[in-house]
């Protein structure tokens, strides 16, 4: 075979470089193909001897050994020219449902074909050869998928449409004793005893609200004030997070106080000798570094993308608006990568909120996210703020709603991811 250079489309050298494990060198790589599955995935880095050429599929004519050649790609591919069939006499296994292929008469020489897949028989020419051929043919439709990702994204937003907490921090305000706040020096009941770890370490603070001060609805507490405390766990920079048992409060502690005495003074706190996160001595031990006043004010929302419940929602959608049936699948599978991220940054929302839709950085880790339905508070890396959990995460503490309306914060589910 003369060594020249090839032109390629760019998804036949993406399924080359997915058989091949690499960019092919000479075209002797080619020659060893078996097995060839176009997707979505297009090739960016080209070698000297091939060059990128769209709807040239040529190529694969040099594939002697190819068995099996599947094209499924989201939408139909379109081919130049098919002839290069003709020399793929080993071919087993063809679907060339997503292309433009109508002449059947490019089969007629395979006679090692033992399946094939079609587009429908009614765009097909030549379909008499399909009866001399050994193998089982079947015919399937064609999909194109063109998503209104602007239309699906405000149907998601009308759908899963609510009202949260946005939790603001003030840059400007130091905090003091009794505000809404995260991190610092707590408020609390000297008549209790202050949360220990499993190990009996004390516990630090990583953010109180003080509802006596915040207008919010009665999904939440009218009055007292709600704390969130996290383990030290100094050897592990776990944050608390027990990923074995993420809602037994041995690593962290929700605390709930009915109500709120005034009279403590930080004077008093500061004999508890309990551990602040704006100690310099646990500072690779806290995800908050600084202490932060919080403004609570209520902020419109609406689902996102990487919540569990996401993709049920999304195809509820997508089969109101063009009747299509997806199946179990999300919308990751369907959408392209580009219109994904599209859908992705439309939905999204970010910063620090109660009672609104989980954010998570690489998945939803909830096994029982119908009782734990309810983001208590959920809080987000800022670096301007010196809030970071370890590589650009998020913490989500979840809660059942009706326990949060029984005011009983017992059972809370505290988990972070991150990059």
């Amino acid at each position: 075979m003369q060594e020249k250079e090839w032109t390629v489309d760019p998804y036949l050298m993406g399924a080359v470089v997915q058989s091949c494990g690499r960019v092919p060198q000479v075209l002797y790589d080619i020659k060893k193909i078996k097995s060839l599955e176009l997707t979505e995935q297009e090739q960016a880095v080209w070698s000297g001897r091939f060059r990128q050429r769209e709807h040239d599929f040529s190529l694969i004519g040099e594939m002697e050994n190819l068995h099996t050649l599947i094209i499924s790609t989201r939408n139909p591919l379109t081919v130049d020219d098919f002839s290069f069939l003709k020399k793929c006499a080993k071919l087993k296994k063809l679907d060339l449902v997503q292309s433009n292929f109508t002449d059947c008469a490019q089969l007629s020489q395979l006679a090692s074909l033992r399946h094939v897949r079609l587009p429908e028989r009614h765009r097909l020419v030549n379909a008499q050869v399909l009866d001399t051929l050994g193998a089982r043919i079947e015919f399937g439709e064609t999909t194109t998928y063109d998503y209104p990702i602007e239309e699906i994204a405000e149907r998601i937003r009308e759908q899963t449409r609510k009202t949260a907490y946005a939790l603001t921090l003030q840059k400007d305000t130091e905090p003091g004793l009794f505000d809404s706040k995260l991190g610092g020096l707590p408020y609390w009941n000297l008549k209790m005893a202050y949360p220990k770890d499993r190990t009996g370490r004390k516990m630090m603070l990583l953010a109180q609200i003080n509802f006596d001060r915040a207008a919010v609805d009665e999904r939440l507490p009218q009055q007292g004030m709600l704390q969130f405390f996290i383990a030290l766990d100094e050897c592990d920079y776990m944050y608390g997070y027990d990923g074995d048992a993420p809602d037994r409060q041995e690593l962290f502690r929700v605390v709930y106080h009915e109500t709120v005495d005034y009279s403590v003074t930080q004077e008093q706190i500061a004999q508890l000798d309990i551990p602040v996160s704006n100690d310099p001595a646990v500072a690779e031990c806290t995800p908050v570094w600084k202490p932060f006043r919080l403004a609570i004010t209520p902020q419109e929302v609406c689902m996102d993308v990487s919540d569990r419940r996401f993709d049920r929602t999304f195809r509820s959608v997508l089969k109101a608006l063009n009747g299509k049936n997806i199946g179990r699948k999300s919308a990751s599978d369907v959408l392209a990568a580009e219109d994904y991220w599209r859908l992705a940054n439309a939905l999204s929302y970010c910063g620090h909120t109660m009672l609104g839709y989980p954010v998570f950085v690489q998945f939803d880790p909830r096994t029982n996210a119908k009782y734990y339905d309810t983001v208590l508070l959920q809080l987000q890396s800022d670096d301007a703020c010196d809030v970071c959990w370890a590589d650009g995460g998020t913490a989500n503490f979840f809660i059942n709603s009706e326990a949060l309306a029984r005011r009983d914060f017992s059972r809370v589910l505290y988990c972070w991811d991150c990059n």
